[in-house]
């Protein structure tokens, strides 16, 4: 996937910017309609760690959800064109909302997706909800939470990290921009408003 770049024939705005954060640790998110939007917020920058930011969050790696408004720029149209929203980086797993619908998820901090948002963005006053989870797995990269594995006795027992050669920190988050991409389509789009 080619980062996007604005041209005739493509154009690229960047949300990066304060959104609004709110930790969810007992993950009660989903059931209470925060796909919809929510409150009881506090400021956050993206593109950045939510670790780095608060420190009285920095060692959480649970749920957090995140949402900003935003309009079409002038001269965006979806009947012409198509609207994609992409995100470079959320750490670890992702689902995302638009608009109280949902366009999907993303597994792995490491790479960037997207999704057609063309048929489900207004105008005005959109509102882009993203849940994230950072949580450490076995199957994850880097994995942690492994069982303890009694061939490594140097490994203190209360610890479930498992033994490396790096030093790394999980930090979570949406750590890259999120940009809005607009390409210009041959035909009318079917999904036009």
């Amino acid at each position: 996937m080619l980062y996007p770049q604005s041209n005739p024939f493509r154009q690229t705005v960047d949300l990066s910017g304060f959104w609004d954060l709110c930790f969810d640790p007992e993950d009660r998110g989903l059931q209470a309609g925060w796909s919809a939007g929510f409150d009881g917020v506090r400021p956050v920058a993206v593109p950045a760690s939510w670790n780095d930011q608060f420190e009285d969050w920095r060692d959480y790696l649970g749920n957090a959800w995140y949402q900003t408004r935003f309009d079409l720029p002038w001269g965006w149209e979806p009947a012409q064109q198509c609207i994609r929203v992409r995100f470079n980086s959320v750490n670890y797993l992702a689902e995302v909302w638009l608009n109280g619908t949902r366009l999907g998820q993303h597994e792995g901090g490491h790479l960037p997706f997207e999704f057609d948002i063309t048929p489900h963005v207004y105008r005005e006053r959109n509102l882009l909800v993203v849940r994230v989870e950072g949580e450490l797995a076995p199957d994850r990269v880097p994995p942690g939470r492994v069982p303890a594995d009694p061939h490594h006795m140097f490994i203190d027992q209360k610890e479930n990290h498992p033994p490396a050669s790096f030093d790394f920190f999980p930090f979570c988050g949406i750590q890259r921009p999120v940009l809005l991409t607009a390409i210009a389509r041959p035909n009318p789009c079917p999904y036009a408003r």
